[in-house]
């Protein structure tokens, strides 16, 4: 306690006597600071200068930043930056900065200590931004998105998986089933996500397209390698979410083709913090609850962090709902029970001699129940598994020269994802199992070495031309078994297989107009260049380059474009499929002459041999931030994304023989009965599970509906990104108001070729035309409230024989926080906040979908899972409390 007093005293008396930044003798630097929370403009800063910034951490909390651009030294950035906060800036060392107060705050004495007992020292002159391997360079040819913790604070959302499904540019449905309510959905993989786990899935080319990373780094996915799953990422520990919607597979290889969400983790903080949350649906029982504890310790030089949670929520049973009455369906849950615990350790430290070491370590275990059940004989199927995840990374930093900002390091990492559980199929009439499957195992391992180094090259006219270089290993395998008691067929494997890659990568930033030459046509021009080469062991090499450009014609307006092409392997998941064999079984489709009818048809299941897939990515895009309207910035990205080869499962189509050529040679004629029952036995000669779920056998039978796996044609999605951010102070009040909005113009889609391109955007439990989010917050002393706005524009159920309007969605989310910290005479509740949440403030249920009477595979619940949820109102209480 006497040695924590002690730095207190020291650092603030270092604050107080250090020469101002304004009157420091520096160098100018090019300034680019839209406001908005201190917190992210002082990391903005942070990132442009490549300073330090150091400053107790409750000083930033609650206050807003002034819009800040031009070529300033980092002293007269930081005055204009804090002008009106009742902050100051002072000088430490040559690199790093503080801010405090302009009258420090004294010692509250029911305290028994000064507040905390060093300061918070932000390092990001030495972090990554997201989508680039250069330190210290804000790459503004590409479209990067921040939510940062300001904003997840704001919205009121208490676990990562309602934050993610509230962006409108990530979409809940998908083949790999990375949704908790994917059974309820057309998602052919979904039965591999045992956990019910939740996902990233940008654009709506599937979880496996978008590369999700945790501190920069790879993690172990879930669902059999197929997404990671965010649900048991601990909400406490995130300190901001970067989103990059483009292709960069030419910065971290496969799996970047729509783009990469990175989950930055808290690692500044400094002290400790207790935070309790309770939740409930207004509407039936479900109820969920959060409890957190988080210590942070920072000293000079580095800082140790460890965060624990807890979480858990009650099942939403389908008899909540009134609005889902289908006979069969009432031994539902829609959501499942759900308990997870997560601990995450950090700790940052420079070493003698330009080292520094970094370690982070990430735990989580999870337990689920789900319920599910359907039909005019149900059968219920449940299943309680288990999960154990856990990843670790390690990292050496060295910087040779002190004068130089060339850096080397080294980073392994290593992570594993174990599922387990038991599968029970009980006929409710009877009460007898039908089938049950034991020790079901899922096990996913993956480890990584990554060697780089990057630096500045040379220095032009327009600035400092920067290239980083790196090479790297990564080796993944799984592993998938499980026991059949009954029907008693024993062990079986679902999944075996490993892979391992092998890549190196190049990029390099080059000014080729700065705003310091001072040129009145120009303010910038700058130009990425990007170039990874991946050597796979199982689906041979791909090199991929990306170029990026940037002309800011003025300050005020930044104009981009880029090009990149990309490069991805079926996943061990979709290799899996066709490990498992081919299935056929029978089932009815509607005539193809419009009557009504239902006719007799084959299908096929399981997955024909797989490629690799191939895209090329168009960017284009502009930022403007208008010079009348201070602390306004508008956003528009738009994106072209030319599939080939991609793999995919034919959607099912109750009307597909009304729209043949969209199917083309996946649907097969049978000239009549001895035809088709040479082809079922064909198929079965081929070793082809034989399943006869209608009875009929070959009688009648005159289509074959080839749904396996595949490599399809083609597919091209097109659609831009809106952003706006408008943050104003008037007197007291502080106001901050957001958009966000994607719209998907095309998804075009060819099966085969030779089959008609048809679009699918606008159809159901398909990506939908347009979505957005409106949120706006006002302030005022340690008040706020947050008022949310969610659109999901109306589309078509193309299931049935004739198409029927699906109409739009709208509903409303309301957040209100107090810091209790802020009333005079505060003692036990300094450092204490309290807020209240309505998620769908007016109960708005999900648009209603017939589909009755339709052969879907899956147990319909009345409404489209992957575009609505059925939670309805929901009203949550948070209280926390710092030291």
């Amino acid at each position: 306690m006497r040695s924590n007093i002690l730095q207190s005293v020291v650092l603030a008396t270092a604050f107080l006597t250090a020469p101002s930044v304004a009157a420091a003798s520096e160098q100018p630097y090019t300034i680019d600071l839209g406001g908005g929370s201190l917190r992210d403009a002082l990391r903005q800063f942070a990132e442009q200068t490549g300073l330090q910034v150091a400053y107790f951490t409750h000083i930033a909390e609650g206050r807003s930043a002034s819009a800040v651009s031009g070529r300033l030294t980092a002293g007269q950035a930081l005055e204009a930056l804090l002008e009106g906060s009742g902050l100051v800036s002072e000088r430490i060392d040559e690199h790093t900065v503080g801010i405090r107060a302009a009258t420090p705050d004294p010692p509250d004495p029911s305290l028994g200590r000064m507040r905390p007992d060093v300061p918070e020292t932000v390092q990001f002159g030495a972090v990554l931004v997201t989508g680039s391997h250069l330190r210290g360079t804000a790459n503004a040819t590409a479209p990067l998105t921040t939510f940062d913790r300001d904003y997840i604070e704001r919205s009121g959302y208490s676990n990562m998986m309602q934050l993610i499904e509230s962006l409108p540019m990530h979409f809940k449905g998908g083949a790999s089933g990375s949704n908790e309510m994917a059974d309820f959905g057309l998602a052919t993989r979904a039965g591999q996500n045992l956990s019910r786990g939740t996902g990233f899935n940008l654009r709506g080319l599937g979880s496996q397209s978008t590369l999700t990373l945790i501190n920069g780094r790879r993690v172990a996915p879930s669902a059999q390698g197929q997404f990671v799953d965010v649900s048991t990422i601990p909400v406490t520990a995130v300190d901001r979410i970067e989103i990059l919607t483009d292709g960069a597979s030419a910065i971290y290889g496969a799996d970047a083709v729509a783009g990469v969400v990175n989950i930055i983790l808290r690692d500044d903080f400094d002290g400790t913090e207790v935070s309790l949350q309770h939740g409930s649906a207004s509407d039936g029982s479900t109820s969920d609850g959060r409890r957190a504890m988080a210590w942070g310790s920072a000293w000079q030089g580095g800082n140790m962090m460890l965060i624990g949670e807890h979480y858990r929520r009650s099942p939403l049973d389908v008899r909540d709902r009134a609005y889902i009455t289908a006979p069969g369906y009432d031994a539902n849950w829609l959501l499942p029970r759900r308990q997870a615990a997560s601990l995450l350790f950090s700790l940052q430290q420079q070493l003698p001699d330009g080292f520094d070491v970094a370690a982070d370590v990430l735990y989580s275990y999870e337990e689920v129940d789900s319920l599910s059940a359907g039909g005019t004989d149900p059968v219920a199927s449940t299943s309680s598994p288990t999960t154990n995840r856990w990843s670790a990374a390690v990292s050496i930093g060295y910087e040779p020269v002190a004068d130089s900002d060339w850096r080397f390091s080294l980073e392994g990492n290593v992570g594993s994802t174990v599922t387990k559980t038991d599968m029970t199929y009980t006929h409710l009439a009877t009460g007898n199992r039908v089938q049950w499957i034991r020790d079901y195992h899922d096990r996913f391992d993956t480890w990584m070495l990554d060697l780089k180094t990057d630096g500045t090259l040379f220095e032009l006219p327009g600035g400092e031309v920067k290239l980083a270089l790196g090479v790297g290993y990564r080796e993944e395998t799984v592993l998938s078994t499980r026991i059949s008691e009954i029907p008693s067929t024993g062990f079986s494997v679902r999944a075996d297989d490993a892979r391992n890659v092998t890549y190196a990568f190049a990029e390099t930033y080059v000014p080729i107009v700065g705003r310091r030459q001072g040129l009145a046509w120009v303010d910038r021009i700058g130009l990425s260049l990007a170039f990874r080469h991946d050597d796979y062991s199982d689906f041979g090499r791909s090199s991929n380059p990306k170029v990026g450009l940037v002309w800011s014609p003025t300050e005020n307006l930044d104009l981009r474009a880029s090009y990149s092409t990309s490069f991805r392997a079926p996943t061990v998941a979709e290799k899996a499929v066709g490990m498992r064999g081919q299935q056929i079984s029978t089932g009815t489709v509607y005539a193809g002459d419009g009557s009504g009818a239902r006719v007799p048809m084959f299908y096929r299941m399981g997955s024909a041999p797989l490629g690799s897939e191939k895209s090329e990515n168009i960017a284009v895009g502009f930022t403007w931030r208008p010079p009348e309207i201070g602390g306004l910035e508008l956003s528009i990205n738009g994106f072209d994304i030319d599939y080939t080869d991609r793999i995919t499962n034919p959607a099912y189509d109750d009307g597909a023989l009304m729209r043949r050529s969209d199917f083309g040679d996946l649907i097969t004629e049978l000239a009549d009965d001895a035809a088709a029952e040479a082809y079922l036995a064909e198929r079965i000669a081929a070793g082809d599970l034989w399943i006869d779920w209608e009875g009929f056998g070959a009688t009648g039978v005159r289509y074959v509906f080839d749904l396996r796996q595949k490599n399809a044609a083609r597919m091209r999605v097109s659609g831009y990104d809106l952003s706006a951010r408008y943050h104003f102070m008037k007197d007291a009040d502080g106001f901050d108001v957001q958009f966000s909005a994607t719209h998907m113009r095309k998804m075009l889609t060819s099966f085969a070729p030779g089959t008609t391109t048809f679009d699918q955007i606008d159809t159901y439990n398909q990506p939908l035309d347009w979505r957005f989010r409106t949120m706006g917050t006002w302030t005022r002393g340690g008040f706020g409230m947050t008022l949310a706005i969610n659109y999901a524009d109306g589309y078509v159920n193309n299931v049935r024989a004739v198409d029927e309007p699906i109409r739009a969605w709208t509903t409303a989310d309301l957040n209100l926080a107090y810091d209790l910290g802020m009333r005079p005479r505060t003692g036990f509740l300094q450092g204490a906040r309290l807020s209240f949440g309505i998620s769908n403030l007016f109960d708005e249920a999900p648009p209603r979908v017939d589909l009755s009477g339709v052969s879907l595979g899956y147990t319909p619940v009345g409404f489209d899972v992957f575009n609505a949820d059925a939670m309805g109102r929901y009203i949550t209480m948070r209280f926390s409390k710092g030291w």
